[in-house]
């Protein structure tokens, strides 16, 4: 059987032509790469996943659950495999391996054990297969690796970033987004780039995605405001949205100021992450006090015990008062005593007396703005260290 210069789908036809069986060819993670013509309807797992393109997940599972893929990794020969449901006919199937390693596997659907002839012409297929498969793979990483080097240019700005948008023909005002794992060092979930590349196609959005590292980068050529609603629309679709968070650079009108939005986004990025919260969406205008403190936190660490808010941490540790609880709300509702005053459930004279003795005991004077000023950043990162 020599089907060398066919594509997969021929070979899927030609293998169910020869066996009298439907067949599905799929990758090492159940992703239906061709399948046979004509039978698709020989059972409900069938149907689901030529229509999926993917094994569902209870199928999986119960595979799973039966060893089938622990054979797979394991064994090289065809095996018979009847799960004895009324929605699954049995399968023969044999793993398809490249220099040793499983890439993927072979499934013919049949209501009985395989004859020796049968099983002797999958096993004829898998190195056919096996060469399809790593030619394919062979032309994904070429466009990947293309991907993230123009990716990589376009977010860096300068000349490099035009020739990169002009080559990706994307035109006029760019707006770069950048989605990553709720916490650092976590994985980002299985598939999302493909995901995002596929709902920014469905949309027609011009576009273009590439991992680097664990961030993934979209550059869009639309606003940030639409952007955003792009973000919160996909956000809000994600099955795995929980476990990731996005954040949206500013508006810029040439691709050579790409690498300004790019810092937006990498600054938000890690505002987000420090709040551990999934399913965000972010932008500079309303993590801008949360950057900036983030940014300065070396000088605050640096200083030590000459900041403001060490002073009143200090004497509230030796004296047992609530003077920083005290600047804290007094800052918050912009030095108005009353408020403050019933946000701490105490008497306005009672703050006021407080803040006479974060002048005379601390030399921390909550009317000078200069000190407002270190005190409200200061707070704000204890505030995201804390969380």
């Amino acid at each position: 059987m020599d089907l060398r210069g066919e594509d997969l789908f021929t070979v899927a036809g030609s293998l169910a032509e020869l066996i009298g069986a439907p067949i599905t060819i799929e990758d090492e993670n159940s992703t239906v790469l061709a399948y046979s013509s004509g039978e698709q309807a020989v059972d409900q797992a069938r149907i689901e996943t030529i229509l999926g393109r993917q094994v569902p997940g209870k199928y999986r599972q119960l595979l799973a659950d039966a060893g089938v893929f622990e054979r797979l990794h394991r064994d090289t020969d065809v095996f018979y495999v009847d799960m004895r449901m009324p929605n699954m006919t049995p399968r023969a199937v044999i793993a398809v391996r490249d220099a040793g390693r499983s890439v993927g596997s072979i499934w013919a659907a049949m209501t009985s054990a395989p004859t020796p002839e049968q099983e002797s012409i999958l096993r004829s297929a898998v190195p056919v297969v096996a060469e399809h498969i790593a030619a394919e793979r062979e032309r994904v990483d070429v466009t990947r690796r293309m991907q993230v080097d123009r990716v990589r240019a376009l977010i860096n700005g300068g000349e490099p970033a035009f020739r990169a948008a002009d080559d990706l023909r994307l035109e006029g005002r760019l707006t770069v987004a950048a989605a990553a794992p709720v916490a650092v060092g976590s994985p980002l979930p299985s598939g999302l780039l493909a995901s995002l590349g596929l709902y920014l196609d469905t949309l027609a959005v011009d576009s273009v995605a590439a991992q680097l590292d664990d961030v993934i980068y979209v550059v869009i050529a639309a606003s940030e405001k639409d952007v955003r609603r792009l973000a919160e629309n996909f956000l809000g679709r994600a099955r795995s949205g929980a476990a990731f968070v996005v954040a949206v650079g500013r508006e810029v009108t040439t691709a050579s100021q790409a690498h300004l939005s790019r810092g937006d986004a990498d600054r938000v990025l890690t505002v987000l992450q420090h709040a551990r919260s999934g399913g965000v969406v972010g932008s500079m205008r309303d993590s801008l006090a949360s950057v900036l403190a983030l940014r300065v936190a070396d000088i605050f660490d640096g200083l030590g015990e000459l900041t403001p808010l060490a002073a009143l941490t200090r004497h509230d540790e030796q004296h047992g008062t609530d003077l920083v609880a005290t600047a804290r709300a007094f800052l918050a509702h912009g030095g108005d005593v009353a408020d403050a005053a019933a946000a701490l459930h105490v008497h306005p004279n009672t703050l006021r007396n407080r803040l006479r003795r974060c002048v005379d005991s601390c030399d921390v004077d909550l009317t000078d703005a200069e000190t407002r000023l270190i005190l409200m950043l200061h707070l704000k990162l204890t505030g995201l260290r804390d969380m």
